[in-house]
């Protein structure tokens, strides 16, 4: 029995030292932190105390099977809160930045790197994507159809000061900018991204929520203040195709806060749109690959164009039973029809021009999941 102790010991203690994490730049989401950096060996002669604190926390954040022992001691002894941050096992988890500043992590934390400025989106996928929407471009510029590609920014872009300070933010500009700037150099299609128009407002309103305090962790979305800024920024590339149509302005705006200094808005105007039943789309007899919140409407007044919305969630977006109406409360006041349909089925675009007959199309996508979506362009077939 005795050795068996003895050989159990020694498994127990040699297969972490074999399993050692030797990569840099790690961050540990559950702990809030960055990880120690392997120490500089030339410290060991020059700076022996340095060497040896700095080895210590190394060694201590590098040890094999680490991972999984957070999260053993996070479900016993602590109900999976630690250090000031709450992991869950779904799709939600959060970094507490300075000033009580909330974060959406992604699956495996992998939005921080996103922060860090690690490549995430290769050359290839962007002359795919840039390809693709030129393509869409052509085929809608000969149906007389102006196509608009809007991009949505994250709350690490806007607000980058109240990040974690552990965490050390990649050189700029950040890759969604980069991304934009190139698709506006190398296609002729009218493509923006509303960082610039949501930092110009940060100083004067609260642009992405302090924290989840309706418990339904939508840390990953801008508010409804944000989107209006976003919509007004939208309404400059649809107006030169429909100059009569007239943005809204912060006049035309009820603002509301919560406790937390969050604004809410409202419209001033009569809401002039009805929501259509799911059954508009019976016509489209397609294998989509998601019917998510495909919503159309319809506006009570007569002789408005028609706009088919290609979009994620920073359009419109259900969760916890709260509908969180972003742009989708402001687009449908503007347009005789108005319908929504996730990007993931743009593979599908020319079925859904040829049903809709629309006057312009519009495409969103957030940053976050810009993956995503240049995963989905290069899917589009069949265009002439």
């Amino acid at each position: 029995m005795i050795r068996v102790f003895i050989v159990f010991f020694i498994i127990m203690t040699v297969f972490p030292l074999i399993f050692l994490d030797l990569s840099s730049d790690r961050v540990s989401v559950k702990e809030n932190r960055m990880l120690a950096e392997q120490p500089n060996f030339a410290d060991m002669k020059n700076h022996p105390v340095k060497f040896i604190r700095g080895f210590d926390a190394w060694f201590k954040d590098s040890t094999g099977f680490r991972e999984p022992l957070v999260d053993l001691y996070n479900i016993v002894q602590k109900n999976k809160w630690l250090n000031g941050i709450l992991y869950t096992d779904g799709q939600f988890s959060y970094v507490i930045g300075e000033e009580g500043h909330h974060y959406f992590t992604g699956n495996g934390g992998k939005f921080i790197s996103f922060f860090q400025g690690k490549k995430y989106f290769s050359y290839e996928q962007l002359l795919d994507m840039a390809a693709g929407l030129e393509k869409i471009k052509t085929y809608l510029d000969g149906k007389g159809i102006p196509l608009v590609v809007m991009f949505c920014t994250s709350k690490e872009s806007i607000y980058p000061e109240f990040y974690p300070r552990s965490i050390r933010r990649g050189p700029e500009p950040n890759q969604l900018d980069v991304i934009t700037g190139y698709l506006q150099e190398h296609t002729s299609v009218d493509v923006f991204n509303i960082s610039q128009a949501l930092l110009a407002e940060k100083d004067n309103y609260l642009l992405y929520p302090l924290i989840d305090n309706n418990s339904s962790a939508d840390f990953a979305h801008y508010n409804q203040i944000a989107a209006f800024f976003a919509y007004r920024e939208l309404m400059k590339y649809i107006t030169i195709h429909f100059p009569r149509m007239v943005p809204y302005e912060l006049s035309d705006i009820e603002i509301s806060y919560d406790e937390l200094g969050t604004p809410d808005i409202s419209l001033k105007a009569e809401i002039t749109y009805n929501k259509l039943d799911p059954s508009f789309f019976d016509d489209v007899n397609l294998n989509q690959r998601t019917a998510w919140e495909n919503t159309a409407y319809e506006n009570t007044e007569s002789g408005l164009p028609t706009i088919l919305f290609f979009r994620d969630s920073f359009a419109k977006w259900t969760y916890a039973n709260k509908d969180r109406e972003f742009i989708g409360q402001f687009i449908p006041q503007h347009f005789g029809k108005t319908i929504m349909i996730h990007y993931m089925n743009i593979e599908h675009i020319e079925e859904y021009v040829t049903e809709y007959k629309p006057d312009i199309v519009v495409i969103e996508a957030a940053e976050h999941a810009i993956n995503d979506f240049a995963a989905s362009i290069p899917r589009i077939q069949g265009l002439p």
